[in-house]
């Protein structure tokens, strides 16, 4: 019978990260229990007690602490006091996804990493891969415009059939028409002319040429003055031909109207200028 100093490491479950008493090699494993929990304050967890091989040491166990030690001329049992945490395989989980997620993208960016690198024949890698992707276009474009081709071709085929189709079926009364459109088309007609009369009666029509000025109503003006002109022509020609014509007869302007805005700058040029037109009136 000799005897066996207990090492327990319990870091931050108590104020001395080892606790440490003698046992008797011929003890019990419970027996390390009620030396622990002698020697800790009181707690609520959940404790578990393995040695540094892993070894899990549980309070009803009755083995003797002899068993425990590696080498049986050891005087001290190391052990490791630890309080059990929940969980693992989640955190674990979502880190071997970010972890995959990574290895994915580098393999599929490993092209492009490469491709200011040349190869043996001196070629930039990227030049290469846009030359061999050039190519396989190339190969296909005669493929797929042809089959571009063919396809609008039936597409107005099929437009050409439908109409011709269509023109028939009218032709020889063969079409029917919607009986809703039908309704809607008369329905429509029958509002648009009874707004027409409803505005004629209430004389909001007017007429857009009579109204515009400069229109029809001078045009008997200057034809009547026109024929006038021919016939004082043809009475008078000897003195038409011995007198000057006439000046024409200068508008009369009310005087409201006659009065000519004044501008800073040029007041004394309007005031010449109607001067001189004065005494070329006289």
């Amino acid at each position: 019978m000799r005897t066996v100093n207990i090492l327990v490491s319990a870091s931050g479950l108590c104020a001395s990260s080892t606790i440490s008493f003698p046992l008797q090699s011929t003890a019990a494993t419970s027996d390390i229990w009620h030396g622990v929990e002698d020697r800790l304050p009181n707690h609520h967890h959940r404790l578990v007690l393995t040695t540094h091989s892993r070894r899990e040491i549980l309070p009803t166990s009755s083995i003797s602490v002899a068993s425990l030690l590696q080498d049986s001329h050891d005087d001290f049992l190391p052990l490791r006091l630890s309080v059990p945490v929940l969980g693992g395989k989640g955190g674990f989980g979502s880190q071997l996804r970010a972890a995959g997620g990574r290895m994915s993208s580098r393999k599929k960016n490993q092209g492009e990493n490469n491709g200011s690198s040349r190869s043996l024949d001196g070629r930039r890698v990227r030049t290469v891969t846009e030359a061999k992707a050039l190519a396989e276009y190339l190969a296909i474009k005669p493929d797929m415009d042809r089959k571009e081709k063919e396809k609008r071709r039936k597409r107005w085929e099929k437009i050409v059939e439908m109409t011709e189709k269509k023109e028939y079926d009218i032709k020889h009364n063969k079409g029917r028409l919607d009986g809703k459109w039908v309704e809607d088309k008369e329905e429509a007609g029958e509002r648009t002319r009874d707004a027409v009369l409803a505005a004629m009666k209430m004389g909001n029509i007017t007429d857009n040429l009579a109204a515009k000025p400069g229109g029809a109503s001078k045009a008997p003006e200057n034809e009547a003055g026109s024929s006038s002109d021919a016939d004082g022509v043809d009475e008078g020609g000897s003195s038409a031909a011995t007198s000057p014509p006439s000046e024409p007869e200068k508008k009369t302007v009310p005087a409201s109207t006659s009065k000519a805005k004044r501008f800073a700058g040029f007041d004394d040029d309007d005031e010449f200028m109607s001067s001189s037109d004065e005494e070329d009136g006289k």
